[in-house]
């Protein structure tokens, strides 16, 4: 009776001792117990597929990726690395008792079979309490030795749910609001978005034919693709200094370095917009005065500016402007181009070549006239 009290007692601690582990859970939702969802076990640039078991039909699958902070996943991962070297080294202990419970089950055994065997053979009765004694001995010490190893493999169990609990503690839980529905189990998180090994929190929830719903999630790593940024060194305008007309305009070209800065936004802006207004570098004269135009890279750390003066006398228009149609062309005044005569023909010099080698023929016809003269010909 006292025997099966004790056994009894041993199953309803086992009992509790179950109960406490799944209870105790750092989310508020019971992971997967059933063990219905399957994650892979490799994740290739951010992509994978979460797998169902086959028993399960007619659901919904959803996913999500939540970020672990760089500190969080290495709070992780320590929890993680102290876990495996505890366990590790309870590894060892049970393998070293487990060598013991198949040493002592063998001297057991054999302690056994010689007492059957003397039972049997009906000897004496000091030969069979000598061997009675050591068959109760070597059962005793193989019990104890079982004893042992089974409350270092709970020790190693506990140890498990310990490590798996911190870790718990530490997932960021699933945002009810950035569900993601798969049709067939296949997932991506945004790698394009980060740079370097990235972890994440990878959620699933499994909403089932009858109405229940399962969730489950693993930490993954993966890297990310985003470029590395390259800060702005310097901007520069074209114009230190533009003079310009009411009413005409001049675009500002801005170099930024380096040529593959990763932000190359350009802030504009005019310190007296009643003189002048500028809207992505096309600087436009309103009235007469003065305006200073100011580029501003968009981090803020760098700019440069050009004075312009405006005025209503077309006669001190800024004559290095070459801006083509939008800045007016510089001979739409009426004036003529200085090589063109009456609109005909370029005086390049032509003319006076032309009519020098009509003097020489006309000096080399006198001068043969008269030798032909001299000679007098006759036909």
């Amino acid at each position: 009776m006292k025997k099966i009290s004790r056994i009894l007692l041993s199953l309803i601690a086992f009992l509790l001792i179950i109960s406490f582990s799944v209870v105790v859970n750092a989310h508020s939702v019971e992971l997967d117990p059933d063990g219905l969802i399957s994650f892979p076990f490799l994740i290739m640039n951010g992509e994978g597929n979460i797998s169902i078991s086959t028993m399960e039909t007619n659901y919904t699958l959803f996913y999500q990726a939540v970020e672990i902070s760089d500190d969080v996943y290495d709070q992780i991962k320590n929890i993680q690395s102290e876990g495996e070297a505890a366990l590790d080294a309870l590894d060892i202990e049970l393998d070293a008792l487990n060598a013991d419970c198949e040493n002592l089950q063998t001297i057991y055994n054999e302690a056994y079979e010689k007492y059957s065997s003397l039972i049997e053979s009906e000897a004496e009765e000091s030969e069979l309490e000598t061997a009675r004694t050591e068959y109760e001995t070597a059962k005793t010490n193989y019990e104890n030795k079982v004893t042992e190893y089974n409350n270092k493999v709970k020790e190693y169990n506990d140890k498990v749910n310990e490590v798996n609990k911190n870790i718990a503690e530490l997932t960021p839980m699933y945002d009810d609001g950035a569900w993601k529905e798969t049709e067939n189990g296949d997932f991506k998180i945004d790698i394009s978005t980060f740079s370097g090994t990235k972890a994440f929190a990878l959620w699933a929830r499994l909403d089932k034919q009858d109405g229940t719903t399962v969730y489950d999630e693993i930490i993954c790593t993966t890297e990310g693709t985003m470029q590395e940024e390259v800060n702005v060194t310097s901007v520069k305008l074209n114009r230190t200094e533009l003079s310009l007309t009411v009413g005409r305009d001049y675009t500002l070209i801005a170099t930024i370095s380096p040529d593959d800065a990763t932000d190359k936004t350009l802030i504009w802006s005019s310190d007296n917009e009643e003189v002048a207004t500028v809207e992505d570098g096309k600087v436009t004269a309103i009235g007469p005065g003065t305006a200073t135009i100011t580029v501003r890279t968009n981090d803020g750390n760098f700019e440069d500016t050009c004075k312009v003066i405006v005025t209503n006398d077309i006669s001190i228009d800024d004559p290095n402007i070459d801006n083509n149609d939008n800045n007016n062309d510089n001979n739409n005044d009426g004036s003529k181009d200085p090589t063109i005569a009456g609109g005909k023909i370029p005086q390049t010099g032509k003319s006076f070549i032309f009519g020098s080698i009509i003097a020489i023929l006309s000096v080399i016809s006198v001068i043969l006239y008269k030798k032909m003269k001299r000679y007098n010909f006759k036909q």
